[in-house]
């Protein structure tokens, strides 16, 4: 069963799909949950404390899938569902660009045992969320599977065998 903070949480993620965040009132969440605005105040202050907490859990989420143990095919593909699935939190959260910069910091600091480089893990860090805040602002123009492909193709590429090729070209 679940708990009124989990249908005051999921009706906020749900109706982020309706209306920009700036948009929502608390009076939109309770009415949709069928829940009163007291059983709202017990659980947050406002809407922006909600923000943060449902923040906390979906980032949180996305940043403990590196710490599964799995092949980097299937995390990235764990990824891209994630993301898919809270695509109208995502939505949101890349609209911002201090966002985008406090999730790449995040996930970069838990790339860097991944890669035992800092740089690396940095470098991958801001790929993989520019790939796919860039895939969240096509409005998901492909499914999770096909976006995981084409990032696990740009991670395994050999940069260097195309800065060569370009160079050749250039000459």
């Amino acid at each position: 069963m679940r708990t009124a903070k989990q249908t005051i949480t999921e009706t906020f993620i749900y109706l982020l799909t309706e209306q920009a965040f700036e948009d929502l009132s608390v009076k939109d969440i309770v009415s949709y949950a069928g829940i009163s605005r007291s059983t709202f105040y017990l659980h947050f202050t406002d809407k922006y404390e909600l923000m943060d907490a449902v923040r906390s859990q979906v980032n949180g989420r996305f940043l403990q899938i590196y710490n599964e143990p799995s092949d980097a095919e299937t995390i990235n593909l764990k990824i891209c569902q994630h993301v898919f699935r809270y695509r109208s939190f995502y939505r949101q959260e890349f609209s911002d660009a201090g966002r985008i910069h406090e999730l790449t910091r995040r996930f970069a600091d838990e790339l860097e045992p991944v890669f035992s480089d800092e740089d690396l893990a940095v470098f991958a860090g801001w790929g993989t969320i520019g790939y796919l805040a860039s895939w969240v602002k096509s409005g998901f123009a492909m499914g999770p599977q096909e976006a995981s492909d084409k990032l696990m193709k740009i991670l395994f590429t050999d940069w260097t065998a195309n800065l060569a090729d370009t160079r050749e070209r250039s000459s």
